[in-house]
């Protein structure tokens, strides 16, 4: 008789596993205990060998790879330490799993678009969307008919399926093209993937990714694409009608899904999202507020402390938070108190604390750098500076500077990109990476299909990703000094950029590559400055602008080899995280 732990670490919890533990502990007649300890679900079995190895081989099958999985693990040990007591579980969301998705989902199996299909692993026939249930295979077929002839399909729940692009700009922002993947066996062909990013894909969650199409695709015209693949019973039967068809991936809008997913140093984290969520993290950390409330873009996060059952952060988002905490007033905090509110997040999850530093790069909230001494005194050491509105103001500055003989010679040179230039229009938040980098993108005369900054950043990591090597010009970016902080000398910035144009304009890409390697290797010198004075043993990363596949990758290059690198991985890089962390931000009256 042996007892071996099987153990599956997670970066968040993943209620899907949780689920399964609890459905082994009835399992045969095997002694089992399960548990969920430090971020690891584990389930202990005693037994003899043959039985468990069948045991090991049904644990393979059921435990599908999560997108929060980072390790695990199989071991013998002289003992169980866990219980035989069900552990509490997160409500699920999944409508289907590894047992009833080839039932329903495959062309071939009998029960193929029988969308109420009942699990008893899952249960995910519970889940479905209300306005679905009753469709019987030939309703599903139909719905797969009126899409192939009017090219077009609107389902409830918001969720929009089209053979053509989908136009998903009603307020004017232009959001990135989104496919629903049918044929996954055509992916390699068709896009630029890597190992990471197939496993994401096809785990449980079904995240958004971005991804690069192949060099003059024959239908795939923009720089960067979302791919997904189905995530719901419908669309898993839709999909699969697609492919009989020969339909590789089809164009999808849906309202309810957020951002795709982020990759920094080696790990998935999710940027910001609108669906409505409870967490709780556990942390003797003592807060300086009890509670706090803030409104989000199109949400509401409530954050509060306990310690009634061992000291815990409690949060709460969604739209009907307000609601429930309706004797609150949302706090008002500017850019620099949410740089700071990231950096108490990321520090609280992680147990960390003093000398430690931010990089907070935000479409929304501008771009930041922060630090903790050794009291846990707050300074910033830089933000990014708030460049004018307009394209005509940025060329009236440039023209003022040191830079007016190189971005007289463009003016000459490159008329179209000169006029592409002074029609550029900035948003509302200015301060930003990504609105530099979009005057970048025309500077280097990159195409892209409108002069947002969305669209002008795709163009720009697009042409970063696709450059061949690691050597790149050095672009400068220079710092400024003022009074309190530093910021950059942006006019420099796009000045020197203009000067590599106009000596070689054959390579775009090894110049949008340098954008991003150069900016990356100032952080860590900045970084490395801290580390002087202050003696930094951690550094964090927060924000939107982590969304960059490239900028993370080069980043985790240049100051993941010298300092550790911490991000928030139980909550958002953008969003909830801003709550937990303004319970401890120095600041009366929350």
């Amino acid at each position: 008789m042996k007892t071996i732990k099987f153990e599956f670490t997670c970066s968040r919890q993943v209620p899907l596993y949780a689920h399964l533990c609890n459905r082994y502990l009835n399992y045969g007649e095997l002694n089992i205990h399960i548990g969920y300890q430090g971020g690891a679900y584990f389930i202990e079995a005693e037994g003899k060998q043959s039985q468990l190895e069948t045991l090991a081989d049904e644990i393979a099958q059921d435990f599908l790879i999560s997108v929060w999985l980072t390790d695990s693990r199989i071991a013998l040990v002289d003992a169980p330490s866990g219980s035989t007591e069900p552990l509490v579980t997160q409500p699920m969301t999944q409508e289907f799993c590894q047992q009833c998705a080839p039932r329903f989902g495959d062309n071939q199996a009998p029960e193929f678009g029988q969308l109420d299909l009942a699990c008893n692993c899952c249960h995910g026939e519970r889940r479905i969307h209300q306005e679905y249930r009753g469709l019987t295979a030939g309703d599903i077929q139909a719905m797969y008919h009126t899409l192939m002839t009017q090219g077009e399909l609107k389902l409830a729940g918001g969720i929009q399926l089209s053979l053509s692009p989908i136009d998903n700009n009603p307020n004017g922002n232009s959001q990135r093209p989104r496919l629903l993947v049918c044929n996954p066996n055509t992916l390699n062909a068709q896009f630029h993937l890597s190992d990471p990013q197939i496993l994401a894909l096809s785990s449980i969650e079904k995240p958004l990714i971005c991804v690069r199409p192949i060099k003059d695709h024959p239908k795939l015209s923009e720089p960067l694409y979302d791919l997904c693949f189905a995530y719901n019973r419908l669309l898993v039967i839709l999909a699969e009608h697609l492919r009989q068809r020969g339909t590789d991936w089809i164009y999808l809008a849906d309202s309810a899904q957020g951002k795709p997913l982020a990759y920094i140093d080696g790990q998935w984290a999710d940027i910001n999202s609108n669906m409505p969520t409870s967490l709780r993290i556990d942390s003797p950390k003592q807060p300086l507020h009890d509670k706090v409330l803030l409104a989000g873009k199109n949400t509401y996060y409530y954050a509060s402390h306990s310690d009634k059952q061992g000291s815990h952060y409690l949060l709460e988002q969604g739209n009907e938070v307000k609601g429930r905490h309706g004797d609150m007033t949302p706090a008002i905090l500017g850019d620099d108190d949410l740089a700071l509110c990231a950096l108490h997040s990321v520090n609280l999850e992680h147990g960390l604390g003093k000398n430690s530093a931010i990089i907070y790069l935000s479409r929304d909230h501008g771009g930041q750098i922060y630090t903790l001494d050794g009291k846990c005194e707050a300074e910033r050491f830089f933000a990014l500076p708030e460049l004018p509105q307009t394209g005509y103001e940025i060329y009236h500055q440039l023209e003022q500077s040191p830079q007016r003989k190189v971005l007289e010679k463009f003016k000459q040179r490159y008329p179209e990109d000169y006029l592409r230039l002074l029609d550029l229009k900035l948003p509302t938040e200015r301060h930003s990476l990504s609105a530099l980098w979009a005057v970048g993108a025309v500077i280097l005369g990159l195409k892209s299909r409108s002069l947002s900054v969305d669209d002008l950043n795709d163009a720009l990591m697009a042409a970063a990703m696709a450059h061949r090597g690691s050597n790149s010009p050095r672009i400068d970016y220079p710092l400024t000094r003022g009074e309190a902080y530093r910021s950059l000398n942006w006019c420099k910035t796009l000045g020197t950029l203009i000067s590599f144009r106009l000596a070689d304009d054959r390579d775009s890409q090894k110049l949008a590559f340098g954008m991003h390697d150069s900016f990356a290797d100032y952080l860590a010198n900045w970084i490395e400055h801290l580390d002087l004075n202050l003696g930094v043993k951690s550094v964090a990363l927060a924000g939107s602008e982590w969304a960059n596949p490239l900028l993370c990758q080069r980043v985790a290059l240049r100051i993941g080899k010298n300092f550790p690198l911490k991000h928030n991985q139980q909550l958002e890089i953008d969003g909830n995280n801003h709550a937990i962390g303004a319970l401890l931000l120095k600041k009366r009256r929350l």
